[in-house]
C-alpha cells in the first residue's frame, strides 16, 4: 500500500510530525485501502490543530459546520454542514454504503447520531478567541458584500489522505470550513471533482481556497492531466495553473507512488506498507 496524508495546505512543514502520528495510529497492519484512508483521516480530526473535527474553525455565528468526504472505486459518500459529530469523515463513510452520495445539515447530524458516532462539544478556546478576533475587525456590519474584503483573507484548511493498494485507490478529506463563513456555507471538500476525485489514473484531494478549487474543479483537472503527464507534473501543472493570490495543495497517488504540490506550505506525510 502507498499512502500520502496532509495537514491542509498553510500548515507548516515542520508540523508533518502531527500528520505522520496521526498516519501511525490510524493505519494498522491488515487495512484496506479504503479502510485505512478512512482511519487516517479520523485521527487528523481527533488533532485540535487541525481544522476538522475537534479543531474545527467557528462560523461568524459561533457554531461549527463540518464537511467531509470519501470515494473508493465503487462510490462516494459526503456529507455538509455537519454539526456535534466527533469524525464527520465516519459519517461520510455512513454515506458510501448507502443509497445517497450527499447529505447536508440536520439530516446528516441525525443519520449520523443514529448510527452510534459520538457526539462531542468542538469548540475550543483556540478557536473562540480567533473569533472575537474576527468580529472585533468586521465590527457591526453585517453586510455580506462589505464583509467580502474580510472573506477574501480566510483561513480554512482540511486534512487529507489518498492511497493506493493493488490496482485500486481511494481518498477522504475533511474540513471545518473557513473563517469569516456563514451557516450553511460549503466549501470544496464535499464536492467531487473539486475536493477530491478518484478514478481511472489515481487518487487526488485538494485542500486551499475553496471557491476557487470549486471553480477550478481542481482534484478532477489534476487526475485528468496525470494520463498524459504522470504524478509529479500533473501535481505541478495544476497549481501553477491555479491563481497565485489563493492559495492550492494536492495530494495525489496511482500504481507510480505518490506525489504532492502546493503554493503555499503544507504538512505531509507518506507510509508504504509490503502489502
Amino acid at each position: 500500500m502507498i499512502l500520502i496524508a496532509h495537514g491542509g495546505v498553510g500548515s507548516p512543514r515542520d508540523k508533518s510530525e502531527k500528520v505522520e502520528k496521526a498516519v501511525e495510529r490510524g493505519y494498522e497492519d491488515g487495512m484496506s485501502f479504503f479502510e485505512a484512508v478512512v482511519s487516517v483521516v479520523a485521527e487528523l480530526e481527533n488533532d485540535p490543530y487541525f481544522n476538522a473535527g475537534k479543531g474545527s474553525r467557528l462560523r461568524l455565528d459561533g457554531s461549527i459546520q463540518m464537511d467531509a468526504a470519501v470515494q473508493s472505486q465503487e462510490d462516494i459518500g459526503a456529507v455538509a454542514a455537519v454539526e456535534d459529530i466527533a469524525n464527520p469523515v465516519r459519517a461520510a463513510e455512513i454515506i458510501h454504503d448507502s443509497p445517497y452520495l450527499v447529505v447536508a445539515g440536520d439530516e446528516a447530524t441525525e443519520l449520523a447520531k443514529n448510527h452510534g458516532l459520538k457526539e462531542r462539544d468542538l469548540k475550543t478556546e483556540k478557536r473562540e478567541e480567533e473569533l472575537e478576533e474576527m468580529r472585533e475587525k468586521l465590527g457591526e456590519e453585517e453586510d455580506l458584500t462589505e464583509t467580502k474584503k474580510f472573506y477574501d483573507k480566510i483561513k480554512g484548511g482540511t486534512v487529507g489522505c489518498v492511497a493506493y493498494e493493488e490496482g485500486k485507490t481511494a481518498a477522504a478529506v475533511s474540513t471545518g470550513g473557513a473563517s469569516y463563513s456563514i451557516r450553511g456555507r460549503v466549501g470544496d471538500s464535499p464536492l467531487i471533482g473539486s475536493g477530491f476525485y478518484v478514478g481511472k489514473n489515481g487518487a487526488v484531494v485538494a485542500t486551499g481556497k475553496g471557491e476557487e478549487i470549486i471553480r477550478q474543479l481542481s482534484s478532477k483537472r489534476c487526475h485528468d492531466l496525470i494520463e498524459e503527464h504522470g504524478l509529479e507534473v500533473a501535481c505541478e501543472k495544476t497549481i501553477e495553473e491555479f491563481p497565485e493570490e489563493h492559495s492550492l495543495g494536492l495530494i495525489a497517488v496511482n500504481s507510480e507512488g505518490e506525489s504532492s504540490a502546493n503554493n503555499r506550505e503544507m504538512a505531509q506525510a507518506v507510509l508504504r506498507t509490503d502489502k
